[in-house]
């Protein structure tokens, strides 16, 4: 994966070229494209395909591509990758081993590209007294004491949960959180404004139509439906109300979300959703 720098030019200059992309077509070749940028955009495994970021098949405009639909699917499908891990190692490792090992794994199948967003609102929204000085910080590729406070509660409540799980209620949580977060993810992009008018940001949530939004939100809820039932609607609909919540408090704070902020709600999400499986484990 790019470092974050280049990954925002690169988006800047796409939304100064194109700033209102349309649609995109519902066309089998479409829709594969839109899975293979999803994965790509949101993990940094090698999916076949074509590299290709925009589809030029409406009167030759580019619309950017980033299958925010998919999301909940990539999920699944990093959910099933860990599981993958679980069942390799469970009978060999101890649980705390196998705890790290997953965080490990996790960061590093994902890039670091949500704890990354993480850290840098956190330096933001406590390091900055206004909204500009708070944006500006954000900007700022150096990462602050909060932002490196912020990754380590992360990481090692992450590292605690998974270590103190069995694991048939490690596996559950697995296909239920990590879905959830990245569907609360594209919720918050569609909900709130853009703090910015340019930037990584603007550029996904001007993807976001209401038929990639719904198709998020009931790909999401099938999931943890199938894998949790009765149990999985109540992790979806926490997830969705703590999506909610975070974008409007950091909305209020910024007057608008970031790629940043983005970052911050699917890992802060997450981090909820596996503290509420500890809590009510007895139903899962």
């Amino acid at each position: 994966m790019p470092d974050k720098d280049s990954m925002r030019d690169y988006f800047e200059n796409v939304t100064r070229q194109f700033p209102q992309p349309g649609p995109g077509s519902n066309s089998p070749l479409s829709q594969l494209r839109e899975l293979v940028a999803a994965i790509r955009f949101l993990t940094i495994l090698p999916v076949p395909g074509s590299a290709q970021l925009f589809d030029t098949d409406d009167d030759d405009i580019p619309d950017l591509i980033i299958g925010s639909a998919y999301f909940p699917l990539v999920g699944l499908l990093l959910a099933a990758l860990l599981w993958l891990v679980v069942l390799a190692t469970n009978m060999v490792l101890p649980s705390i081993v196998l705890g790290a090992l997953l965080v490990v794994i996790q960061t590093l199948l994902t890039g670091g590209l949500h704890l990354d967003g993480l850290m840098d609102s956190f330096d933001g929204l406590f390091g900055g007294t206004t909204p500009d000085r708070q944006l500006e910080i954000m900007r700022d590729s150096r990462v602050g004491s909060f932002g490196v406070l912020s990754a380590f509660c992360v990481l090692l409540f992450r590292f605690a949960v998974f270590a103190s799980m069995r694991p048939h209620l490690l596996t559950l949580a697995l296909f239920l959180v990590l879905p959830v977060a990245r569907w609360a993810m594209v919720l918050t992009v569609n909900l709130f404004p853009g703090a910015r008018l340019s930037g990584l940001g603007s550029a996904f949530r001007r993807t976001i139509t209401l038929q990639r939004l719904l198709a998020a939100g009931v790909t999401s809820l099938v999931i943890v439906l199938i894998a949790g039932r009765l149990a999985g609607l109540l992790v979806w609909i926490v997830g969705t109300l703590v999506a909610v919540a975070l974008g409007a408090l950091i909305n209020r704070r910024l007057g608008g979300l970031t790629g940043d902020s983005y970052g911050a709600v699917e890992e802060i999400t997450e981090i909820i959703l596996l503290l509420l499986i500890i809590l009510l484990h007895n139903w899962f």
